[in-house]
């Protein structure tokens, strides 16, 4: 047996390490004894942000105290060890890390669209491209088109955490629902907040962020009372003269008024 591993195994086993020398175990039951202990968060009343930021803080502190442990084990040549955490990373490399919060929920509603931003407008351009890369009819789609799609999420979230006085924001939100409403994300709930963000950042946005908004809890979340209360707005804050036709028929559909 190597010799880290006897040392080991006779700590484990609680038999003596070799004289003079500590064992593994001891050294690190020593180390630990003069760490702080971190401090837990209270999470009471903080709301989904700030839980949500809570959890991706801690997912970040967890793979760095792995990632550091490793490199503790590897230092030592603890074999048995570094197996351990090697597989502990492996695992939490495979575990789905879920975007609880759109950058636009996080933004908070406050925002306004001010002033004209090159940076922000390159980044839309960018965006739209890869929105428009072209894809062949789902279910048989080009799968290329999801990298794509995943890209022009990035640019437009870019555009509402970097420059969120650019007059591009809202356009950007509007851009970000109608993906998350497509087919890749197929998310109804993440496009009809990104859609809210639309109007409520530029109440008198040119978008169809109304009216899809509407359309997605019609078909997609069962709310015919939301539906029916966003398609009445359509037709007083909406210039758009086919999407109030749309929207009258909608609201005669769903209510027979």
């Amino acid at each position: 047996m190597p010799p880290d591993l006897a040392r080991e195994h006779a700590a484990n086993a609680g038999g003596p390490p070799k004289a003079g020398k500590p064992s593994d175990v001891q050294m690190e039951m020593a180390e630990a004894q003069v760490r702080p202990t971190p401090r837990e968060t209270d999470l009471r009343g903080v709301g989904e942000v700030g839980i949500a930021e809570e959890v991706v803080r801690a997912r970040k502190a967890y793979d760095r105290a792995l990632l550091a442990l490793r490199d503790h084990y590897t230092a030592r040549g603890t074999a048995v060890k570094l197996g351990w955490v090697d597989s502990e990373i492996q695992a939490f490399d495979r575990v789905p890390k879920i975007q609880y919060l759109t950058v636009a929920e996080v933004a908070g509603p406050n925002l306004r669209p001010i002033r004209r931003i090159e940076a922000a407008d390159q980044l839309y351009e960018e965006g739209m491209q890869n929105k428009n890369y072209p894809a062949m009819p789902f279910p048989v789609s080009n799968p290329g088109k999801d990298a794509y799609l995943k890209k022009a999420l990035e640019k437009f979230q870019t555009i509402i955490e970097k420059y969120p006085e650019s007059d591009k924001i809202d356009d950007a939100a509007f851009r970000m629902g109608e993906i998350y409403g497509g087919w890749y994300f197929n998310d109804p709930t993440r496009a009809v907040e990104c859609y809210e963000r639309c109007w409520t950042w530029n109440p008198k946005t040119e978008s169809a962020a109304l009216f899809n908004a509407a359309k997605i809890y019609e078909e997609k979340l069962n709310n015919r009372t939301k539906a029916v209360e966003l398609y009445n707005r359509v037709l007083v804050e909406n210039a758009n003269e086919e999407l109030q036709k749309q929207a009258v028929d909608r609201i005669k559909a769903l209510t027979g008024k």
